[in-house]
């Protein structure tokens, strides 16, 4: 508490005044949080005082909120490029990140003049070089002394803390090795199944019954909530286990009221993983700058709606790098229509994916090849 206190003094994060009349001020509050490395010791305990800007209210208090964030295939296109150029990997830590952005906003708070709402895009405008996720910094590159030189520039623009080679970020662990990087969430899926009372559950080879009829009625669960959070949590699970995507697209579906067939399904899913927590991405230097993807569908295969399914997964320079499993929003009239409508889904990943090597400076000159399982 003392050191996040310092911080905002040092960064004249408020101003003490009298509160104008027509004015209302916002209370405040601690939130302690504590921080895990990837074995499951406690790294650090972190205090952070926060303002209460959900009684703000929006157009009046505040306008825009809309921050950029990293997406997941965006972090894994850019470490399969790292990786084939065998560039290493660091990781830096913004001290007190959301401090630095500027309110253009004028805000009154009980105790101190806080971060709110707003404050996060202010943030993300001041700060646009680096590749970021939350408040950590990733430096890629082949040259050791540029890398240098850009971690004292950041040092001496705001506070970093520099954690050297990357192994472990937002729940993904990093493994290196002469193989390559792989890529798990071991710790992710423990912490899971001890949420779900299955640490002791009997493991299961395959994450859905092969011979699954899937219903839509049936009765509901007392707690949608917890259903919910377990499904949110396989979700985020996906990041790293592309073997569980069609199975969490199948529960999500039956978010809002599910059922206990449903949360069955969801069991099954979690004694699945019991059986293979180690499991994860590889990622290695394959020596090629391909661009290429694999689709596949059923035709009605869902007994409900009898709509198709759709799954694809694409590579970049030999490594995975995206996936998806999701039932189409038509139902179509043949398996010949269906196959066109993943194509045309998938191809149009694969032109975003040269799009995106395109803006981080890799020109890919070489044809797209798509593979399609017709």
């Amino acid at each position: 508490m003392a050191e996040k206190l310092q911080a905002l003094h040092e960064n004249n994060t408020w101003t003490i005044v009298r509160l104008p009349k027509e004015k209302k001020a916002v209370g405040s509050c601690w939130v302690y949080k504590t921080k895990f490395h990837s074995d499951g010791t406690i790294e650090r305990n972190k205090a952070r005082l926060v303002a209460r800007g959900f009684i703000q209210t929006y157009g009046v208090d505040y306008k825009e909120t809309f921050a950029p964030v990293a997406k997941m295939n965006t972090v894994r296109v850019l470490l399969s490029v790292a990786i084939n150029n065998a560039w290493p990997l660091f990781q830096m830590d913004i001290k007190n990140a959301f401090l630095h952005g500027e309110l253009e906003e004028e805000v009154f708070m009980n105790c101190l003049q806080l971060i709110l709402n707003q404050t996060i895009q202010k943030w993300f405008a001041n700060f646009i070089n680096p590749f970021m996720v939350s408040s950590k910094v990733h430096v890629h590159g082949d040259n050791m002394s540029e890398i240098s030189a850009l971690k004292q520039y950041l040092n001496h623009k705001i506070a970093i803390k520099d954690l050297g080679i990357l192994k472990y970020f937002i729940g993904i662990e990093m493994a290196h090795s002469h193989k390559g990087c792989f890529l798990n969430q071991c710790k992710y899926v423990i912490d899971l199944l001890r949420e779900a009372n299955m640490t002791d559950c009997k493991p299961a080879r395959t994450p859905l019954n092969s011979d699954m009829k899937l219903q839509s009625h049936g009765d509901l669960i007392p707690n949608i909530e917890y259903y919910q959070r377990l499904v949110n949590k396989l979700i985020y699970l996906t990041i790293t286990r592309f073997d569980i995507a069609y199975a969490v697209s199948l529960v999500s579906q039956f978010i809002h009221a599910p059922s206990m067939d449903h949360m069955k399904i969801v069991h099954r899913v979690l004694r699945y993983l019991k059986g293979s927590i180690g499991r994860g991405i590889l990622m290695r230097n394959n020596n090629h700058a391909h661009i290429l993807g694999y689709t596949d569908t059923d035709w009605a295969g869902n007994a409900l709606d009898h709509k198709s399914i759709t799954g694809f997964c694409t590579f970049v320079r030999g490594n995975l790098v995206t996936w998806k499993s999701k039932k189409q929003s038509m139902v179509a009239r043949s398996s010949a229509e269906v196959e066109y409508c993943v194509m045309a889904l998938t191809a149009c990943e694969l032109i975003c994916l040269k799009n995106l090597l395109l803006d981080l400076g890799f020109p890919h000159q070489q044809p797209l090849s798509l593979y399609c399982d017709n």
